[in-house]
């Protein structure tokens, strides 16, 4: 029975991710658990605002637009300029009233805490959230000082739902509704037979693609639902501390065979002690480059994605600078499901791809 190379997509299960040893320490002391990140956000309105009163809330203008299109419906969304190509926010175009929400994104998890924290220091009347999902247990994460902090962990984790709300400054916070979403354990169900399908067993691929859409689509829809049972009680049981070595591996090796390549260049090649990268990101010369390079990938069992596109029709920041770089950017996975052999794999593809432009002729 041959096993089937795929790389990205959703997570499959594996048994041995839960570690039988005592509960993770790398969780804060006291949090809440949603079943998406959107729920966190809006759950934060709800408990700032029962009444139904619409806040103002800033987002970065390099921002994920379906996320942002669900808060558009509880907030008054305004934009600041954050690029994940710069160090710090342009904090310049960053100018809320007293009562106002601002939401501070570690893009691509590379980014410290100090200039938001001196930021922050000089503020008065406003409400900080952080956004940690791209890496929700870097140092940033782990000595925030924000009012409210947050990670969609079904981003980084192996686990069918799941984001986490706690409060650096002690504040309360919002409670998910008892009940779970059937989406969770549809998702749960797409990551069991995904299993099985990569272990080679006859099996439509359409049947866990199918299952999976489904289980994020009704996941969607949620506004406060609590994490599932599975996620609740395995989460701290997961080796977090080898998911995450592995997943800085995985994207320093990567980095490494692809850096001095011309035609493609990594956005970031360094990043800060105790942090670990969302996964590694390319940086494309345009998008019509980026958009073939995609397609050539998946025809080859590697589903590389974007985050984020900002669509040409519908809500975007508006932001030249941060509607270049979505038309550019590309997502490799590069977290823990993989071995040396499999990032090998993906570059020799990539290479392969531009090399072969070469020698088109028009």
């Amino acid at each position: 029975m041959q096993k089937i190379w795929e790389v990205g997509s959703e997570f499959d299960w594996k048994d041995e991710l839960v570690a039988p040893s005592v509960p993770s320490q790398w969780f804060p002391e006291n949090y809440q658990l949603f079943a998406t990140g959107t729920s966190v956000l809006l759950s934060i309105h709800h408990h700032l605002r029962p009444n139904g009163e619409r806040l103002r809330l800033h987002l970065p203008s390099f921002f994920c637009m379906h996320v942002a299109n669900k808060l558009k419906n509880a907030f008054d969304l305004c934009w600041y300029r954050d690029l994940p190509t710069e160090p710090t926010p342009d904090f310049d175009t960053l100018q809320p009233s007293p009562g106002d929400l601002v939401l501070a994104v570690n893009i691509y998890g590379i980014r410290k805490a100090d200039s938001w924290q001196e930021w922050l220091s000089k503020q008065d009347n406003i409400i900080l959230i952080e956004d940690h999902s791209h890496d929700p247990f870097s140092s940033w994460a782990r000595q925030s000082t924000a009012h409210y902090a947050m990670a969609s962990l079904r981003k980084t984790l192996p686990i069918p739902d799941g984001a986490i709300i706690w409060s650096p400054q002690n504040l309360d916070l919002p409670q998910p509704s008892p009940n779970e979403s059937f989406g969770a354990y549809q998702k749960l169900g797409a990551m069991l037979m995904k299993r099985i399908y990569i272990n080679g067993i006859n099996i439509s691929k359409d049947a866990y693609r199918d299952l999976q859409v489904k289980g994020e689509e009704n996941l969607s829809q949620e506004i406060n639902a609590s994490a599932s049972s599975l996620t609740a009680n395995i989460l701290p049981y997961l080796n977090i501390l080898e998911l995450r070595q592995k997943r800085e591996a995985n994207i320093k090796l990567f980095i490494s065979l692809i850096k001095n390549y011309d035609e493609v260049t990594p956005l970031f090649t360094s990043w800060h002690n105790n942090s670990v990268p969302f996964n590694t990101i390319l940086l494309c010369n345009n998008q019509e480059n980026r958009n073939d390079l995609r397609k050539f990938l998946i025809s080859k069992n590697i589903f590389a994605t974007v985050h984020w596109q900002q669509p040409k029709d519908g809500l975007s920041s508006n932001d030249p600078l941060a509607i270049d770089l979505s038309n550019r950017v590309l997502t490799i996975p590069s977290d823990s499901r993989y071995s040396n052999n499999d990032i090998y794999q993906i570059v020799e593809h990539i290479i392969y791809f531009y090399q072969s432009r070469k020698y088109v002729t028009i």
